[in-house]
């Protein structure tokens, strides 16, 4: 990849001499502000803001004061491994750990560049490096301002902008193509099973558990890992639908075998029952006879039903509605095991109806496969051109 880059025109400099941080704060409700930007909002893959609060939706902390404008640098200062940085088309409030950034442009450095920096892999490097904190590390202003690096001429800079914004409105647009199979996909499935308990009813889900492996939690407290021991999967551990297997705790086999109740066996369903409720996984072969965590409970559907029927249900609005109002508590929230085999599932009378909607999910499930790869190859290109920029490569 040649971007015709001639780095002898290029001029070293501080981060601290050509940007400067906003730090007008207001009071959100009482001077009207809507929104506010948290760093979960943020997003990691990409340097546009899409996602904000609406002010007093009872998230928002005490610190969100700090006004940033449309056309603002976001960036959190707080983890800065995670690469989180953003640029907003309007207006709210962040706080104190979110940066609100302008370019100097007498110095030469054009707003439209600066997110890109931001983002790059150099930077990233120097700002965990020098990173403050061990539980929650953060990227103090004082490190941030002494960073130093190659500044292109104004036009160069507008160039490589342009390059690099083309691949990031590829990505966002589409990521929004997936959001909208997504969201089709969950409209078809709310209204088929609609259709479905109004025609031939529900049975409870603990009617669908193979004898002799009923509904369960997992292991209490796993402990901080063995190494060679046995796999324990963690709600964090299936983020999308599937198992990330690369980097499982291992607990003993004595722990194991205490808990054996909660064995995994291929072709059980996961689902997280505790903090984060309603996410779905398959076990695959390669974790027969792993185990889980009491946030987590096991599902062995009975061979009479078709499992991944059972499992378009469990992830359709019509089931996920249920659990939602049956979790409990205040601090940690969660859905307990008795209320878990209440669940309704609806069952057509005739079960070949279920293969077709299995069958009519996967369609649906190719093309949001497609789109993420392409979405992943926008996100690989816009990381390659970045290292071309801000790295040593010309």
């Amino acid at each position: 990849m040649s971007l015709n880059l001639d780095k002898s025109t290029w001029k070293r400099v501080r981060l601290g001499d050509v940007i400067r941080r906003s730090r007008t704060q207001v009071d959100p409700v009482s001077s009207g502000v809507e929104r506010y930007v948290a760093g979960g909002h943020v997003d990691s893959e990409g340097v546009t803001i899409e996602r904000w609060g609406q002010v007093g939706d009872g998230q928002m902390g005490s610190t969100f004061r700090y006004v940033f404008k449309p056309g603002q640098v976001l960036f959190v200062s707080a983890r800065p491994y995670l690469r989180k940085v953003g640029v907003p088309d309007f207006s709210g409030v962040v706080a104190d750990k979110t940066y609100v950034l302008d370019t100097i442009r007498e110095n030469g450095l054009l707003q439209e560049f600066l997110p890109f920096l931001l983002s790059s892999e150099a930077f990233v490097e120097y700002a965990t490096a020098q990173a403050t904190g061990s539980m929650n590390p953060r990227l103090l202003w004082g490190p941030m301002q002494r960073y130093e690096f190659d500044l292109p001429p104004i036009d160069e800079q507008r160039r490589l902008a342009d390059l690099l914004q083309a691949v990031e409105r590829h990505r966002q647009a589409v990521g929004a193509q997936i959001d909208r199979c997504l969201a089709v996909r969950a409209e078809h499935l709310q209204a088929r099973m609609s259709d479905i308990a109004a025609t031939a009813g529900a049975l409870a889900l603990d009617a669908l558990i193979e004898p002799g492996r009923p509904i369960t939690y997992g292991i209490l407290m796993p402990g901080s890992g063995v190494e060679g021991g046995v796999p324990v999967v963690k709600v964090k551990d299936f983020p999308d639908g599937r198992v990330h297997e690369g980097n499982l705790l291992r607990t003993s086999t004595e722990l194991a075998y205490e808990y054996r109740r909660s064995t995994l066996r291929a072709g059980d369903l996961l689902l997280s029952i505790r903090g984060t409720v309603g996410r779905l996984a398959e076990v695959s072969d390669s974790l027969d006879g792993a185990n889980i965590t009491q946030d987590t409970a096991r599902l062995s559907i009975d061979q009479e039903h078709n499992r991944q029927y059972v499992r378009l249900a469990l992830e359709s609005d019509f089931v996920q509605a249920q659990m939602r109002r049956r979790i409990t508590g205040l601090a940690v929230r969660g859905l307990n095991i008795g209320a878990l085999r209440e669940i309704r599932i609806p069952i057509p009378a005739d079960r070949s109806a279920e293969e077709r909607l299995v069958a009519e999910s996967k369609v649906i499930s190719v093309s949001v496969n497609s789109l993420k790869s392409s979405h992943e190859a926008a996100i690989d290109l816009g990381r390659a051109l970045s290292a071309k920029v801000f790295g040593g490569d010309a």
